[in-house]
């Protein structure tokens, strides 16, 4: 007979297996980071916006000649605490000279902090704690 919690069961493990692979994915993609060579860039453009948690930081670098110029970017999904604006205004103040890290392959591509975010980790941990859970809940219920 067809049981209607085994295949939500199932399912909730294979969106587990999604989650943990997109947040491996996101792991290496920010480890990569690490290798990335550096250059010296400045902060052009640093303010904490009253309609929005994010703050905006504009930075410009030179790399073989070329200048770029790019916005610091944040992981999306996530909500900051109302401190994290100021905090990185306060951290990159316009005028700063900083160390600018940027994928040699694409030098358009740039950050001032390489590695992984610090939540980065949550999202592979919850994506095998769905799977286990999934999984589990299935061998015990028979399914």
């Amino acid at each position: 007979m067809w049981n209607p919690y085994a295949l939500i069961l199932g399912l909730f493990a294979l969106a587990g297996v999604f989650l943990t692979a997109w947040g491996l994915s996101i792991i290496v993609k920010g480890r990569k980071t690490l290798r990335w060579p550096a250059t010296e860039g400045v902060i052009e453009h640093s303010a904490a916006d009253a309609d929005d948690l994010f703050p905006r930081i504009l930075f410009s670098y030179t790399v073989a000649g070329q200048t770029y110029r790019r916005e610091l970017e944040f992981p999306g999904g996530i909500s900051p605490a109302p401190e994290l604006a100021v905090s990185y205004v306060v951290r990159f103040p316009t005028g700063a000279k900083i160390r600018v890290y940027y994928d040699p392959e694409q030098p358009e591509r740039a950050t001032l902090e390489p590695g992984p975010a610090r939540g980065d980790w949550m999202i592979l941990a919850s994506g095998l704690a769905a799977t286990a859970f999934g999984i589990a809940a299935l061998w015990f219920s028979g399914g």
